[in-house]
């Protein structure tokens, strides 16, 4: 769509328009027809006569009249010229919204163009002039690569030679495939570190009011009776971290994502004899690099610009526990540092001269094997050996299947309590398909999964598979649908002289999907959740069966 700059109308003795132009004729929407007034040339007075310069909203857009006006002998002209400013208002805002977020932006800040030539800058004036050309060389080297450069460590100096640590960002701007700028921006660490340590903080508290009367003093809601199995496995591996909790060696708990890792850690610290001591717990994948041994180790006032007296997590641990969650996610030279740690049993602050015991137990924690991140240089071999004194390898919930209906009955009656629901249980369409799940989210995912549920259903007394996602909808085995149809399956299950396995099994499902069929109704839809699978997977099957509609209606 061409854009219209601005139309140009002419017009006599203030009432009669002689002459306008195209762009004139599409903004207003005037008639070609001099004879035949459309219905805007009927206002024309209005349009002739009026201020000299007025704004008007004219089919979604915002024009501005400009009136000239002329004489000639006896004759008044007038000459009005429209100005099409939709645009230049939607970017006069947007400018204007601009300005006040950059108001907001905390960070350094530089933006240039191919010549190196300075098109914005903010938060960088202290900067003495040789590190401002260091960075506008780092521009022009995203102007040479047309690649960005993230998260590379830098160290300038401010007027007053005083050290300024950043992560440096740079970003080259295309219009098309052609660069026409490059954006710097420079995120102070110490502020990092310190939203960084509020959310710790936060991670170490309840996960909501709903739950925070569960919290106990020492940062933690979970204790052993809280795990619910009926699996030999896992109830092995409760009974080592029981004898495990009365020493202080460091534990590590091998699990895929979501098997209650943390969930363990907690009971171990409070069986142990500290459980009145802290439990503080952080996610190493969580944290950046740059960050992890200030966090860990803490700092002395003035090592870096903005640095206080901090105390690091094992300090703040006391003779509690700390866990270290995805450990793994640590860079090696800071898994060398913390293994020094761990041998030695003090640490120095970064900055400090001095070296402070350190008493808590650390129980770490991997989702991966250990042996496979070893292999691939992820994890140093001596650093394993340090944190994994005791290892307790949990099963993921697939290779426990008695436990997906226990822990389904445990999370219903939690959130009954919760949501105020009197929710008895799981449909036996529902049950077939949970414990047909591979769940890769463990128990994590069982338990989200329910309470999503239960934000979805209203006076039900079952969980049924309208209530979960679709996803879930997986086949179930055909002697459970057979036994939930109660029986009506009227097909001999043993060998007989005319079919062959394949013959009769097939015989079976025909059967149990007719029966399912005729219990609805003829409802596809309401027999394929009864069933547990798609209305898609249905009809596929009816199809491969030979099951047509009119041996069912």
């Amino acid at each position: 769509m061409t854009k219209i700059d601005y139309g140009l109308i002419v017009a006599q003795n203030e009432l009669e328009i002689l002459w306008y132009d195209q762009n004139a004729e599409k903004l207003l929407n005037l008639s070609r027809d001099m004879s035949a007034p459309s219905q805007p040339q009927l206002e024309s007075t209005a349009l002739i006569d009026g201020p000299e310069y007025e704004k008007i909203e004219r089919g979604g857009k915002t024009l501005r009249i400009q009136r000239n006006k002329i004489s000639i002998g006896r004759d008044r002209w007038t000459i009005i010229t429209i100005h099409d400013v939709t645009d230049w208002i939607f970017r006069e805002k947007m400018d204007y919204i601009l300005e006040k977020m950059l108001d907001y932006v905390q960070d350094a800040l530089y933006v240039v163009d191919p010549e190196g030539n300075e098109i914005f800058h903010k938060n960088i004036e202290r900067f003495t002039p040789g590190h401002r050309q260091q960075m506008i060389d780092e521009l022009m080297t995203v102007f040479k690569t047309g690649r960005p450069i993230v998260g590379k460590y830098r160290r300038y100096l401010t007027r007053d030679q005083r050290p300024i640590h950043m992560l440096s960002t740079a970003i080259p701007v295309k219009k098309g495939e052609k660069i026409i700028g490059a954006i710097l921006v420079n995120n102070y660490i110490n502020r990092m570190r310190k939203v960084i340590s509020k959310a710790v903080d936060l991670q170490n508290q309840t996960e909501g009011k709903k739950h925070s009367a569960l919290m106990r003093d020492n940062g933690t809601r979970y204790a052993f009776d809280d795990l619910k199995s009926e699996n030999k496995d896992l109830k092995a591996i409760v009974a080592k971290a029981r004898k495990a909790s009365s020493t202080s060696v460091p534990i590590l708990l091998y699990g895929e994502t979501g098997t209650g890792k943390e969930i363990f850690a907690q009971s171990i610290h409070n069986q142990s004899v500290n459980r009145e001591e802290m439990f503080v717990a952080v996610n190493c994948a969580a944290i950046p690099e740059t960050l992890m041994e200030s966090l860990l180790f803490g700092t002395v006032k003035g090592v870096f610009t903005g640095a206080e007296n901090n105390k690091g997590l094992l300090e703040q641990a006391g003779k509690g526990t700390l866990f270290l969650d995805e450990i793994n996610s640590m860079s090696i030279d800071c898994q060398a540092k913390l293994l020094r740690v761990l041998q030695e049993k003090r640490v120095r602050k970064l900055g400090g001269g001095q070296e402070i015991p350190v008493f808590c137990r650390v129980i770490s924690a991997i989702n991966t094997d250990p042996q496979e991140l070893i292999r691939k240089k992820k994890l140093r071999e001596d650093f394993f050996y340090r944190i994994a004194v005791v290892t307790l390898q949990i099963p993921p919930l697939r290779n426990r299947k008695e436990d997906i209906l226990l822990l389904s009955h445990h999370f219903i009656k939690q959130f009954n309590k919760i949501y105020e629901k009197m929710v008895e249980g799981l449909s036996w369409s529902l049950e077939n398909i949970f414990l047909n799940h591979a769940w890769p989210g463990n128990v994590r995912e069982l338990r989200h999964i329910l309470e999503g549920a239960f934000n979805l259903i209203e006076s039900e007394k079952f969980i049924r598979p309208a209530h979960i996602p679709d996803f879930f909808q997986c086949q179930p085995c055909v002697e459970s649908v057979a036994e939930k149809l109660n029986h009506t399956v009227n097909v001999p299950l043993g060998p007989s002289d005319h079919l062959s396995l394949p013959e009769q099994l097939k015989t079976i499902e025909a059967q149990i999907i007719l029966n399912s069929i005729q219990t609805s109704g003829g409802n596809i839809a309401q027999s394929a959740r009864m069933l547990g699978i798609h209305r898609q997977n249905l009809q596929a099957r009816m199809k491969k069966l030979n099951i047509k509609k009119q041996y069912i209606f």
